[in-house]
Formats: C-alpha cells, structure tokens, sequence
C-alpha cells in the first residue's frame, strides 16, 4: 500500500477545502491513502466510492468519511439507479479501478502519488462534489474531542462499513450543503481567521457524526483490561508534546512514559505518524512559530527560547528545513496584520 500514498503537507496546508470539478486529468479518483481525515459531500451526478474493501453509491446529497490510512478511491458510477449506501454484495477488488488499474501520476519529491490517472481519461462534465480534508491533530478543537472523534470513526467503520456513510434523508434536517459551502468560501476568500472559521464548521460537523452514532450506540468499548495499543498510548504523549513543546523533550523519557523499549517506541511512532518522534516534536514547535511569525513582533531571539529550540541559528536551521525558507523571508511574505 505505500506506493500508493499520497503526500499532503501537513505544516503549511493541514486543512483543505474545495469543489471538484472533473476535468481532464483529475477524474476518476485512484486508490490511494493519506494520514487526513476527507469529507465527500456530493453535490451533481452519481459516484462510486471505496474505503478498504467496502463500497458504497453516491447520489446528490449523500456523504461518505474516509479514514485516514485507508485505501479509498471515487469514480462514475455506471449504473445512476443503484441506491445510495454500502454496498455489501461488491467489494473494492471488483470495482473497475481495481479491476483494470490506472498508472496514477507519481509525486517523486515525496516518494508518493497524486492519485489521479498519468494519462488524460475522459472528463465527467456531470459530477461535482465538495471535499473537506483535515489532519485532526490541527483542528482547532478541544483535544480530548478530537481523541474521541478518532477512536469513534475508525470503530464505526470496523463494526459497519455503512456507518461512515450518510443519506441525504439523514442529512435532510442538517444544514450540511450550507457548512460545506461556508468552509469554500472561507478557504477562496482567505480573510482575517478564515483557517479558525473553517475548524469552526469543521467541528461543528465531527459533532453532528458523532451524536449521530452515539444515538445509534456506536461507540467503542472502554472496559478492556488489557493493555491499550500504541495509537492508544500515543494519544496521551502527543497532547504532552503539545502541552511541553517550549520544554527539553527527549524521545528516550517518552519512550519510557509509555512503557515502551526506545526502539520499540520509536518504530511504531513512524508507522503511526510516517515521521520520527523528534520530527514531530519539530513539526509542533515549527507550527507554533509561524503563529508567533504571522500574529507578533517579537524577534527571533525570543521566539527561539518560547517553542524550545536551543538558540536562534538551531531556530532557522529547521524553520528551513521544513518551509524551504527563513523565518525572517517567511514573515516578510506573511505579515498581514503588523
């Protein structure tokens, strides 16, 4: 499954909000996976959709949740009169893009792809559908929230493909064509706390999913005695990196908080994240900058001792290595409001 990754980057764009049009080159969508959380709000025409080995029929008004790190993929349905849902007599294997596969377009900066055909297809004027895509982790959002939010969407999908799937009957009461929308615009127009306003209805949306499958009684079970999984315990150590990124952290101390060998820890931290634990901690001291960048005069000097780097060149030696350029260059191309 890994050659068929696709790349998002998630520092600069960890939430992405637009309306696909077909066009040439970017329709059917291939089998591909990604660490986002992606929303398909089907607005025109009627779709074929896989997650892992389920799939499902769209129609206008219909919504599906792909969770992250599964195989998932959207083309033309063929036959429109199919009803809306899971389709539990199919599996993805027997779906045309399994079965006649496309060469998806490779991404060769990121060892990945962009998953739609190397070759032009032929374009699908009669479809569009809205997408939101998010990394959780960045939502703005109480974190005890979001680690509910993901534990209940991957166990909704494993109890019942169907249940990350929703009708336009159960959306008929939910102004969820409007939010959608509103998260287009936000993100077209970009004004001041446009990214805020986006988690906001983004949020606001995780919140309808989840009181929807609580009412349902879908939940995961929280009385096993046996030891959580690593994506249980690393639950825990990313909201302490979150809450201690201006402190000294060393991966050997988290590795040990979790009662887990160094090695051990840090192997299955790369298969939960796709990056090493120190990359993480990078990734949430960079984050916190640019906010210290783009909302505040303070010099570097200071901002360096605040997101716990060892001094300023240590500060701009990451900051490069992870945005391609210095924070000075950055600010002067981001400062919008000082």
């Amino acid at each position: 499954m890994n050659n068929l990754f696709e790349y998002a980057d998630r520092l600069n764009h960890p939430i992405e909000v637009f309306r696909h049009i077909p066009a040439a080159g970017n329709f059917p969508v291939l089998p591909h996976w990604h660490y986002f959380i992606e929303i398909i709000y089907i607005r025109k025409g009627s779709v074929e959709a896989t997650c892992d080995n389920a799939v499902y029929a769209m129609h206008p008004g219909d919504l599906i949740i792909f969770c992250p790190q599964k195989l998932h993929s959207i083309d033309l349905l063929n036959d429109a009169g199919t009803p809306s849902g899971h389709n539990p007599d199919k599996t993805a294997a027997q779906c045309r893009l399994f079965c006649q596969p496309n060469s998806p377009l490779p991404n060769l900066e990121h060892h990945a792809i962009y998953p739609v055909p190397a070759t032009t297809t032929k374009i699908e004027k009669n479809i569009s559908y809205d997408v939101v895509k998010f990394d959780l982790n960045f939502l703005y959002a109480n974190e005890r929230f979001k680690t509910q939010f993901s534990k209940i969407l991957i166990h909704a999908f494993e109890e019942q493909p169907k249940n990350i799937f929703f009708t336009t009957q159960m959306l008929q009461d939910y102004p969820i064509a409007s939010l959608m929308a509103d998260c287009i615009m936000e993100m077209k127009q970009q004004e001041y706390g446009y990214d805020v306003a986006i988690s906001s209805r983004i949020s606001t949306l995780l919140t309808f999913f989840m009181r929807s499958w609580l009412k349902r009684n879908i939940h995961p079970k929280e009385n096993r005695k046996d030891s959580v999984s690593g994506s249980q315990a690393f639950d825990e150590i990313t909201q302490y990196i979150k809450n201690h990124y201006n402190e000294t952290l060393q991966v050997q101390k988290l590795a040990e908080h979790c009662n887990m060998s160094y090695s051990y820890f840090a192997k299955l931290f790369r298969s939960t994240y796709n990056q090493s634990c120190k990359e993480y901690i990078e990734f949430i001291r960079i984050h916190k900058v640019l906010d210290l960048l783009r909302f505040t005069n303070l010099d570097l000097t200071y901002i360096s001792q605040e997101t716990g780097f060892a001094d300023c060149s240590h500060l701009i030696r990451t900051f490069k290595k992870h945005t391609g350029t210095t924070p000075k260059q950055w600010r002067k191309e981001n400062l919008n409001f000082f």
